[in-house]
């Protein structure tokens, strides 16, 4: 046996127009038995229950429209992040500590960077040939050529490579002084050596 709120709301939805049937908003409010109480003793001229009525009407829809706010707002802040990340998928598809494929953990691509720049660094640097064979002055590259393995090490490491005395003498593990001395003196013999070849 059903409950007198409930035959008023069944009475309410049956003799309701077509259009209040439809409307998701009025159906919603009207769930709540409080509300359809109200709305009969409204009818029956009771001035409070319309105010109160009135009052909850308008905090249920103030409700669903700042609930739909927030709805709208979070989907289209996903919308645009989604579109930011794929613009910067496609922009940088290379990032540094990304793997190089998706299909199976491979090394990424700072890795494979740094391996190959360890690699060219240490050809270099055990290697003075190297740079003695990329100088295009052929009586600088002969003068290069008679300094002491050392003195050769050390003008590699500095003018070919760029690295400053105290970042050679850790390197070679030798006092920067020491570093300093070899270079002026690999510096000397070099003048010394073009002058008396040209």
């Amino acid at each position: 046996m059903l409950s007198e709120t409930e035959n008023q709301k069944n009475m309410l939805l049956s003799d309701a127009p077509r259009s209040f049937r439809s409307d998701r908003i009025l159906q919603s409010f009207f769930t709540n038995e409080e509300n359809v109480r109200l709305y009969y003793k409204s009818k029956s001229g009771f001035n409070e229950s319309k105010c109160e009525l009135e009052e909850r009407f308008r905090k249920h829809f103030f409700q669903i429209r700042f609930i739909t706010f927030l709805v709208n707002t979070i989907k289209y802040c996903t919308i645009d992040q989604l579109r930011n990340q794929q613009k910067r998928n496609t922009r940088f598809a290379l990032i540094y500590d990304q793997p190089l494929s998706e299909e199976h953990e491979t090394s990424t691509f700072g890795e494979m960077i740094g391996k190959h720049q360890d690699d060219f660094l240490e050809n270099l640097i055990t290697d003075p040939a190297t740079f003695e064979s990329s100088l295009q002055n052929e009586s600088l590259a002969h003068a290069f050529s008679k300094l002491s393995e050392k003195q050769r090490l050390t003008i590699t490491l500095r003018y070919a490579l760029g690295y400053k005395d105290n970042e050679i003498a850790r390197m070679l593990g030798v006092s920067a002084q020491a570093v300093g001395k070899t270079k002026n003196a690999a510096l000397k013999k070099l003048k010394v050596l073009m002058m008396e070849g040209g």
